[in-house]
């Protein structure tokens, strides 16, 4: 006997298209990332993997193609995509700047937490991680 189990998608990406001015950064680009993998973008300096994220992360938006992040499509879902998922980049103009706590608060800000919630993460004893 044979199980089966389903696959789900975490990613589903069917020719995206992307322009800046005449300068085309992504051609039809088809990518599938099952839900639960590691799945790492990489590639030389301008090949549009940070457009990519940006588009994915409905940041900007594609000139073409469909797109599912989180079985919700970015078009029509943009707000459930951005409450499904999280990003964070490579490197930040902050890093070195911000204390553990103040990168907390700066991060509740980014996702509007009002505040109440703010107040009270802050009066929340620091503690090891």
């Amino acid at each position: 006997m044979t199980t089966m189990t389903a696959t789900r998608t975490a990613v589903s990406v069917t020719g995206l298209r992307k322009s800046f001015g005449d300068k085309v950064v992504l051609d039809g680009i088809d990518l599938t990332v099952a839900e639960g993998t590691i799945f790492a973008l990489l590639g030389p300096n301008g090949a549009g993997k940070t457009t990519m994220v940006h588009i994915l992360s409905t940041l900007i938006g594609a000139d073409g193609g469909e797109m599912r992040v989180a079985d919700h499509d970015l078009a029509a879902e943009p707000d459930a995509v951005r409450a499904a998922i999280g990003v964070t980049g490579q490197f930040s103009a902050v890093d070195n700047l911000l204390t553990g706590q103040e990168n907390l608060i700066l991060m509740a800000d980014l996702h509007h937490l009002g505040r109440a919630e703010g107040r009270a993460a802050r009066r929340r004893p620091a503690g090891p991680l």
